[in-house]
C-alpha cells in the first residue's frame, strides 16, 4: 500500500512539473513576441522622415502678404536638416515697430527674400532643439512717395532655437514648430537716407516663425 501512495506521489509531482514547465515555455514564447513586436514598432517609429510645412509667423506681422515655408528630413537620430524659404512684403507699420526697428521713420516699405539651412539636433527636454544655420538674403527698401530705394544682398549665418510637437490633435504627422532664428549678414546694410527716414544697419536680425505642416 505504502508503495501505491509513493507512486501516486511520484505521479502528481511529475505533473506538476510538467504543467509548470509549460506554462514557462508559453510566457517566454509571448515575451519573445512581445519584445519582437516592440522592437518592430521602435523601428517603424524612427524611420526616416519628411515634412512640409508654411509660416504663419511673420504672415501675420506682415497681414499674410507674405509666403514662409520649411521643407525637410528627419533622419533616425531625430536629427533635422531643413531648408527655409522666405518671401516677404514687409509694411510700413513692421519695418517701424518696435519689434523690427528695420527703420526710422515712415513712408518705406520692403520686401525680404532669403533661404536659410538649419541642422537641428534635440537638446535637453523633448521636443526642444537647437541648430547652426548658413543662408542667403535679399532686402529692398523703396520709399512711397520718392524715388529713392535700397537694394541689398548678403549671406548669412547664425543659429536658432524651435521647439516642436507632432501628432497634433491626434493627427499623425501633423506638426507645429516655433523656431527664434538669429542671424549675421557678412554683408550688412549700412545706415542710409531715403527721403527723410533713416534705414538701419541690419548686421544682426532675427524672426520669430511658427511652422504649421505635415510629417510623412
Amino acid at each position: 500500500m505504502k508503495k501505491y501512495k509513493l507512486l501516486l506521489i511520484v505521479i502528481i509531482e511529475f505533473s506538476c512539473i510538467r504543467s509548470n514547465a509549460q506554462d514557462l515555455a508559453l510566457h517566454s514564447q509571448n515575451s519573445q513576441r512581445l519584445i519582437i513586436g516592440s522592437r518592430e514598432d521602435s523601428s517603424k517609429s524612427k524611420n526616416t522622415k519628411y515634412f512640409i510645412a508654411y509660416d504663419f509667423g511673420e504672415a501675420a506681422f506682415n497681414k499674410f502678404k507674405s509666403l514662409g515655408s520649411e521643407i525637410g528630413v528627419r533622419f533616425k537620430n531625430d536629427h533635422l536638416l531643413r531648408l527655409a524659404y522666405t518671401n516677404l512684403h514687409l509694411s510700413e507699420e513692421h519695418l517701424s515697430s518696435n519689434f523690427a526697428k528695420a527703420v526710422d521713420g515712415e513712408k518705406v516699405k520692403g520686401k525680404q527674400v532669403g533661404y536659410e539651412v538649419f541642422y537641428d539636433f534635440p537638446v535637453f527636454a523633448k521636443g526642444l532643439y537647437v541648430s547652426p544655420s548658413m543662408g542667403y538674403y535679399t532686402h529692398e527698401y523703396q520709399h512711397t512717395q520718392l524715388d529713392e530705394q535700397l537694394n541689398n544682398s548678403s549671406f548669412t549665418f547664425g543659429s536658432a532655437i524651435s521647439y516642436t510637437e507632432t501628432d497634433l490633435f491626434k493627427i499623425k504627422g501633423l506638426y507645429y514648430r516655433f523656431s527664434i532664428p538669429l542671424r549675421f549678414h557678412l554683408t550688412p546694410i549700412e545706415e542710409t537716407q531715403l527721403g527723410d527716414t533713416t534705414i538701419n544697419s541690419n548686421t544682426f536680425d532675427n524672426s520669430i516663425c511658427f511652422f504649421i505642416g505635415y510629417e510623412f
